[in-house]
């Protein structure tokens, strides 16, 4: 693995952030867009993340030049059925360049110590059946369980980037 700082996202990563979705191809309408299209959002979320670090933790792995190799957000939730917080990571993202290399790893295993030091109940994800990260177990093999007998909903109020 690489040499990896683990640390929360600033402003300025959001350029970065926004060339590792470019380069996974993740969408194919933001792929057409100006970077600055893209990055201008994720900056605001970030911006957004870092004014409430109660609600929402947003992480990059990045390396010793502080080249962002990939992200994760999180939002501790309080779930009244549990009693607790729930940690919901929406976004767990690396540069393919670096996959294989622990990045992803890393990255998990620090919001998983951040939801204990928070007292959580649990960790959840969603995980799209035809990523790789799902066809290769990346989760199970890091302690996750799937739930069968759950479905995932969304209601949307605009379409989405992807």
């Amino acid at each position: 693995m690489p040499d990896v700082n683990i640390r929360e996202a600033r402003a300025g990563d959001a350029v970065r952030m926004a060339e590792i979705l470019r380069e996974i191809g993740w969408s194919d309408r933001r792929n057409t867009l100006p970077l600055e299209e893209v990055a201008g959002p994720i900056e605001k979320l970030i911006e957004h993340c870092v004014s409430d670090r109660e609600g929402h933790s947003i992480i990059v792995a990045a390396d010793e030049d502080d080249t962002v190799l990939g992200f994760l957000n999180v939002h501790w939730v309080p779930f009244i059925m549990l009693g607790s917080l729930e940690g919901y990571v929406s976004d767990v993202f690396v540069s393919p360049s670096e996959g294989g290399m622990g990045v992803g790893k890393a990255l998990v295993e620090h919001v998983i110590e951040e939801g204990k030091q928070r007292g959580c109940m649990r960790l959840m994800l969603t995980n799209g059946k035809e990523k790789l990260s799902y066809k290769t177990g990346f989760y199970k093999k890091l302690g996750w369980t799937e739930r069968p007998s759950v479905a995932n909903f969304v209601y949307y109020y605009r379409e989405p980037w992807s």
